[in-house]
């Protein structure tokens, strides 16, 4: 059985291919638009690897958090996939991806020039998550381990210990891996907002505005 794997939520894009005997994954160019070069980019992924979009059984999703605008086209053309060829999905966030190897601890993702996403993972479950200001990070939790993706901007921003998560990809893989084994599919799958978008966010405070003028 194999699958693939497309995460756009973050700035840059990340593809999978695994099961019978294919394990490979690719790092697309931060400086790439989502809505522009990803239909490109997984057909010359699956060339590369001598496979067609039709010998794909399983389509992975990660469903956020992270760009809202990636979040939407990675789920959008997940869907096209799986409905247009009657295949299965599994939709992760980037949470679900990392608990395992967090295990106990609190992962952080960037969300705002001045937030952050976490989830607090216990014994390799998501307890809770939410947004937090990053100058609240320590204090909130200053008990844990703090674990961030090499990639993000977070580890030069905050001035205290943060572990790093340098094999995004590996650990990722290990995970979808694991779903598609389990057969964790889901018929509809829906986007990992944890907060709304700067839009939504603008014309709720609009509307409230007026609400109270």
């Amino acid at each position: 059985m194999k699958f693939l794997g497309i995460d756009t939520t973050k700035k840059q894009s990340y593809l999978w291919l695994g099961g019978d005997d294919i394990e490979v994954s690719k790092i697309l160019p931060p400086y790439e638009k989502h809505s522009e070069t990803l239909l490109i980019n997984i057909d010359k992924f699956l060339e590369e690897n001598a496979l067609k979009l039709s010998d794909i059984d399983v389509f992975v999703n990660v469903s956020g958090p992270g760009s809202f605008t990636g979040i939407r086209i990675g789920l959008s053309t997940i869907k096209a996939f799986a409905y247009a060829l009657n295949k299965k999905i599994v939709n992760l966030s980037v949470f679900d991806l990392l608990k395992d190897a967090i295990k106990d601890g609190v992962i952080i993702l960037e969300c705002t020039s001045n937030s952050v996403y976490y989830a607090e993972i216990y014994k390799s479950k998501v307890v809770h998550y939410g947004v937090i200001d990053k100058i609240d990070i320590e204090k909130t939790f200053a008990e844990k381990k703090v674990f961030a993706l090499n990639s993000e901007h977070i580890i030069d921003d905050v001035s205290y210990k943060i572990n790093v998560i340098d094999n995004y990809d590996a650990v990722a893989y290990r995970a979808m891996k694991n779903a598609v084994l389990n057969r964790e599919y889901i018929d509809n799958p829906e986007p990992f907002y944890i907060q709304l978008s700067q839009a939504e966010r603008m014309l709720k405070d609009k509307e409230d505005n007026n609400a109270n003028s």
